[in-house]
């Protein structure tokens, strides 16, 4: 059976947004969790790029390196501000942060993984996964 590739990213996304999750979850202490929180969030979100290029067969060195495929997303994706800043803001304020951070890690991830599959389908539209 044809698998397209944003197919397969999608499937994958499911699977990376539990990382949105965690970072939520490692952003639980008041204060440094707000920074901890942005920091782990960065990290998943480069993930899910390397990833979604892998399943595009996508060097992201040849094609600009993960900083400028992140940086083109994420102004594709556009809401991304949001979601920092609303994570940053809930971590500041004890007992809210450990609840409402898992959610807009979750949220983050998905909205920044739908923004990268647009970016890659873009570039490759109708791509079979597997095929090179």
């Amino acid at each position: 059976m044809v698998k397209y590739c944003r197919d397969q990213a999608r499937d994958e996304l499911w699977l990376m947004m539990g990382g949105g999750a965690a970072a939520g979850g490692a952003g639980g202490i008041p204060v440094i969790g707000a920074f901890t929180f942005n920091t782990a969030l960065t990290v998943v979100q480069a993930a899910v790029v390397n990833r979604i290029a892998q399943v595009y067969n996508v060097d992201l060195i040849a094609a600009g390196g993960a900083g400028g495929i992140a940086g083109a997303i994420i102004a594709m994706g556009g809401g991304q501000l949001l979601f920092r800043m609303g994570g940053i803001i809930a971590g500041f304020v004890p007992g809210i942060g450990q609840f409402v951070q898992p959610t807009i890690g979750v949220g983050a991830v998905k909205a920044f993984g739908e923004a990268a599959i647009a970016y890659f389908e873009n570039m490759h539209p109708n791509k079979i996964y597997g095929s090179d």
